[in-house]
């Protein structure tokens, strides 16, 4: 008699999973080029900064765009201190 056991786990966990299987490789460029070892967490939030970054530069000329993602990359630069990068 054969045995199987089929372990279910939610679309939600799938997703994180995958994604995180996606920044893997990134994260060891990171870790290799900044020397410290970084997690995949941390290289979305890395991540998430250079976004944040690049959508203010791209609105260079428009006042209240340009605003409204200096307050995005300000928070996401918050976030990253809170989470202990440097």
């Amino acid at each position: 008699m054969k045995k199987e056991m089929a372990l279910r786990i939610s679309l939600k966990e799938r997703i994180k999973l995958y994604v995180l299987a996606s920044v893997a490789p990134m994260a060891r460029v990171l870790s290799d080029v900044l020397e410290e070892e970084i997690s995949a967490e941390k290289t979305l939030r890395i991540l998430h900064v250079v976004i944040a970054f690049t959508a203010l530069v791209f609105t260079y000329g428009h006042a209240l765009m340009s605003v409204l993602f200096l307050i995005w990359f300000a928070l996401t630069l918050v976030d990253c201190r809170r989470a202990g990068l440097k």
